[in-house]
């Protein structure tokens, strides 16, 4: 699994840092959260393969999120797309997006699916779910919690006790099969534990928002945006400080913090926001746009 954050910056781009977006690449297949200005162009110079998206969740409909989404579904038609693309969102979603398709001119080859979706709603992919959540903006805004399906993985140490090498019968442990192994029965439970699969959870625009604590709990990777320093909250409702973001991931209990909508009144000086988090949560980065972040699978201990 590997997560880009494709655009960075709060309410105005900046000339190193675009509009919000974030990209999910599993299993091969490619899922966008938000789709804001200056998306199309930091996926084309990473190469992250625009034609291979297929689902874009929207947070929410400020433009800052949706703004590059007419041009990413225009580029698709220049293309040559054939297969359908899958929008998502909170309420009003279908409405949003019908008024954007009937903005200019231009053909479309093929087919836009649009789901307005509510907090308890999971959009199923192959290994996958990934589930909207309510947050604190002022307006219908969610929250994305995308989570593997768990799996069952054979502990290497168990194995070794049990003198078991490596052998088509793990599949059958892994089946639920009891095995004969050099004389002796090995059962299942032995030998095999159900892990639970990686989590990455983004948080779109919101205050400090306890719904959001409760669905980032135990994530492997937490993107919450970071508008400003903690002196300037008051005067940025519905937003969250840096420290605040700290506060979020340390009560989630998540192994990596991510920062990302920077203010641009922050411009060449992101690190403050960094320091200000680090002091309350240690596993903590700034988001660049286009930076990787690769999360290794989960094995038994």
């Amino acid at each position: 699994m590997r997560v880009w954050t494709v655009g960075t910056s709060s309410a105005v781009p900046t000339s190193d840092r675009g509009l919000p977006a974030n990209l999910i690449e599993f299993n091969g297949e490619r899922l966008l959260f938000d789709c804001g200005e200056g998306t199309q162009r930091t996926l084309m110079s990473k190469k992250l393969g625009i034609m291979k998206i297929d689902k874009v969740f929207i947070s929410h409909w400020h433009a800052d999120h949706f703004s590059g989404l007419l041009g990413l579904i225009q580029t698709m038609e220049l293309e040559g797309r054939e297969r359908p693309l899958y929008i998502y969102g909170p309420p009003r979603t279908e409405e949003f997006t019908d008024r954007i398709l009937d903005t200019g001119y231009f053909n479309r080859s093929y087919d836009i699916f649009v789901e307005d979706l509510v907090e308890g709603d999971e959009i199923v992919g192959e290994g996958y779910q990934v589930s909207p959540f309510e947050v604190d903006h002022g307006i219908n805004a969610f929250g994305f919690s995308f989570e593997e399906e768990s799996s069952k993985k054979a502990n290497k140490d168990k194995m070794k006790e049990l003198g078991l090498t490596n052998s088509p019968k793990i599949g059958k442990l892994k089946q639920g099969e009891t095995i004969n192994w050099e004389g002796e029965e090995i059962r299942p439970e032995e030998v095999i534990e159900e892990m639970p699969g990686r989590k990455v959870v983004y948080s779109g625009d919101t205050a400090k928002s306890e719904n959001l604590i409760q669905n980032a709990e135990d994530a492997d990777l937490l993107i919450h945006e970071a508008t400003c320093l903690h002196e300037m909250i008051e005067d940025r409702k519905g937003h969250t400080s840096a420290l605040q973001a700290a506060e979020v991931a340390k009560e989630a209990s998540v192994e990596k913090l991510i920062l990302t909508h920077f203010s641009r009144r922050y411009r060449n000086n992101e690190q403050v926001l960094l320091e200000e988090a680090s002091e309350e949560f240690e596993e903590t980065e700034l988001a660049e746009d286009g930076k990787k972040f690769e999360i290794s699978p989960h094995r038994p201990e």
